[in-house]
């Protein structure tokens, strides 16, 4: 899978493509303050950002999706460098909760199966 479109509609894609999936953050890329860089879904990360970094939403992205790599690239920061890792073939790494509403969605499933 390849597209090239602002950095939401890439997400967007990513999410319906790829239910499954795991985003994790470069900080060298996107600088960003105190967030976890690891587990994130499309929709939680734009909504993040909407909320604290909008303008990197709106950037050029470019995102490639194949048996080699599995990556986003914001253009006009680096086109070497990947601004998101994504996992979404084979083996996921744990995705985090990084809303407020699915973290006390968590703790209120553990409450109820303990």
């Amino acid at each position: 899978m390849y597209l090239e479109d602002i950095l939401s509609v890439c997400l967007q894609g990513l999410n319906s493509r790829y239910p499954d999936h795991v985003i994790d953050i470069n900080l060298e890329i996107m600088t960003l303050a105190n967030i976890d860089t690891r587990g994130w879904k499309a929709d939680e990360l734009i909504k993040h950002l909407d909320e604290n970094a909008p303008h990197f939403l709106q950037k050029m992205a470019r995102m490639i999706i194949n048996s080699c790599e599995t990556t986003i690239y914001l253009l006009d920061i680096s086109e070497e460098t990947p601004a998101l890792w994504l996992h979404c073939q084979g083996r996921l790494p744990p995705c985090h909760e990084h809303s407020s509403n699915a973290q006390k969605a968590g703790r209120q499933n553990m409450t109820v199966n303990l």
